[in-house]
């Protein structure tokens, strides 16, 4: 693979936000982590009353649980593998093996330089004698001189100094280097990291990524490979990437857990300097506390110089976040008050409009009434244009009647005066005959028109009667009572007796007792019988029922 630059800029690839994602995530799970971190320590802790029973002896059994216990520790809490490394070193002692007395004092001395212990770590170191180590001590006799002066390079502040302790590094790295077996993964490591510093890691790249996928490499091992495959991604120029590689080398030191490590605090200076600083605060601050649980000293220092610089921007970022806070709740305060105000407005509007919406029912119901008033009254004009054509048509006839009877009437008079003389014609003028048919006949005829026009006003008036007074229903003979005929007229619009005293030839009194009679028969209010008389009609919406 080659080392190309690809994705570049402030934003980041989905890929690597996605792994940023899972970064967070993780985060969040620490105690998960340390909380089985921890009982894989206690079941180890468990067994060192039984380890000085061992086949092996006591102090190879209480030798293998304290080293044990180192691993877990190593770097978890650096203060606690110094500790075991001692007791490690103790036994050693006591069962004379140099193996495990050089063993021990190479775990004490390595993280003697973590903890940067620099003088403690040169004395412990130069007991050692090279000579004496096993081919397996020896890698980590040079591995320890490496980091030694790795360290003290990375402390100094003497330029000249400086450049001393990395031509020691150098050497001992290569000499690292050679002791390593081609298969070890250790020697990948020491290879990229030279291959770092001579500016030509993009070609490892292709092996990291072949050791990085191959299956029998543990969780540790992969957050190293990812860290170092990030390192040669930064040195390519391809920020995303690394920052990518970075993340899941984190994601893995979380997941172990480890407390000592490079890659989190790495990224946040990253992500910093892409402007994510909220981000890069949030891991540089758990890189800290990670740090400081573990205790080691030269990821402390490395840490505390990026500290300050994100610390500041995250904290000059919040205090923009607070002034674009205040600005945003001043905008909401004042959203807040044309709010009430709108709503107060509103609650005028709706009183307004519920005052209105009531007024309109008022004026539907006073329309509804007028229309039914109207209609009624279109009713009445209908009938009473009923009425006017029936009448009209009756008393043209009549009239045509009352002038051939009367021509005939002269005609008679006439013979009776050619005949009889004038006593003949005397006694024709004082009968009351012809007067008597004409009435008759004038009152058949209004009879016959008021039953044409109601035919069930009889029926209709008895049911505004009581069940006794009911009047008698003549209208099968087509003639009515001189009782029917006062309430017809009545019914027709004439409601001063007079008129109708004149109209049936009767006297006043007479008629005033008709209606007084009638008016005391009704089986409701007698003030209203007269008005109920007038609402029988041929119409059905204004026709009084009969009343069994």
């Amino acid at each position: 693979m080659s080392c190309s630059k690809g994705y570049n800029g402030y934003g980041y690839s989905p890929e690597s936000e996605k792994m940023l994602e899972e970064l967070d995530r993780t985060l969040t799970e620490k105690d998960i982590y340390d909380l089985a971190k921890n009982e894989r320590i206690n079941v180890i802790k468990g067994g060192i009353g039984a380890a000085a029973a061992s086949e092996d002896g006591p102090y190879k059994g209480m030798y293998n649980v304290y080293d044990r216990l180192y691993d877990e520790y190593y770097q978890y809490n650096i203060d606690s593998a110094i500790t075991y490394a001692r007791k490690k070193q103790t036994i050693a002692e006591l069962s004379g093996d140099r193996d495990l007395i050089n063993d021990s004092m190479l775990d004490l001395a390595d993280r003697y330089v973590l903890s940067g212990m620099f003088t403690e770590a040169f004395s412990l170191m130069g007991s050692i004698r090279v000579q004496e180590l096993s081919e397996v001590l020896r890698p980590r006799y040079f591995h320890i001189y490496n980091s030694l002066y790795n360290g003290m390079c990375a402390a100094s502040d003497d330029p000249v100094l400086r450049e001393r302790y990395r031509i020691q590094r150098d050497g001992y790295r290569r000499m690292l280097y050679e002791r390593l077996g081609t298969d070890d993964i250790s020697r990948l490591y020491v290879l990229s990291e030279m291959m770092i510093d001579n500016g030509n890691a993009g070609t490892i790249l292709d092996s990291l990524y072949a050791k990085y996928n191959s299956v029998e490499i543990s969780l540790h091992e992969k957050a190293i490979l990812s860290y170092i495959i990030g390192n040669v991604w930064l040195q390519c120029g391809n920020r995303d990437k690394s920052i990518y590689h970075y993340a899941e080398s984190a994601i893995y030191d979380l997941r172990t857990p480890v407390n000592e490590y490079k890659s989190l605090h790495e990224l946040a200076a990253l992500l910093y300097e892409n402007g994510d600083v909220r981000r890069a605060y949030r891991y540089i601050t758990r890189s800290v506390n990670d740090a400081m649980t573990a205790n080691a000293r030269i990821n402390i220092q490395s840490i505390n110089r990026l500290l300050p610089i994100i610390s500041s921007s995250y904290n000059i970022r919040m205090k923009e976040n607070q002034q674009e806070l205040r600005k945003l709740l001043a905008g909401i305060s004042i959203l807040a008050v044309l709010l009430a105000a709108a709503i107060l407005s509103l609650v005028r509007v709706m009183k307004k409009v519920s005052v209105a919406e009531r007024r309109t029912r008022e004026k539907n119901d006073e329309l509804q009434t007028l229309n039914g008033r109207l209609h009624e009254y279109i009713l009445m004009l209908q009938e009473a244009n009923d009425i006017k054509e029936s009448y009209l048509a009756r008393y043209l006839d009549m009239c045509s009647d009352y002038i051939e009877g009367l021509e005939r009437y002269r005609s008679h008079l006439r013979k009776s005066a050619k005949n009889g003389g004038f006593a003949e014609v005397m006694d024709n003028l004082k009968s009351r005959d012809f007067i008597e048919k004409e009435l008759q006949e004038f009152y058949a005829q209004f009879d016959a028109t008021f039953l044409d026009l109601f035919p069930d006003f009889i029926a209709q008036l008895n049911g505004l009667l009581q069940p006794d007074k009911r009047i008698e229903d003549t209208s099968k003979e087509g003639i009515l009572s001189t009782e029917l005929r006062v309430m017809a007229l009545i019914r027709l619009g004439v409601n001063d007796s007079v008129k109708i005293a004149h109209f049936l030839r009767r006297s006043v009194s007479t008629i005033y007792n008709y209606r007084v009679k009638l008016r005391n028969a009704a089986m409701s209010d007698r003030e209203e019988f007269e008005r109920q008389i007038m609402h029988i009609g041929r119409f059905g919406q204004n026709a009084v029922h009969v009343k069994e």
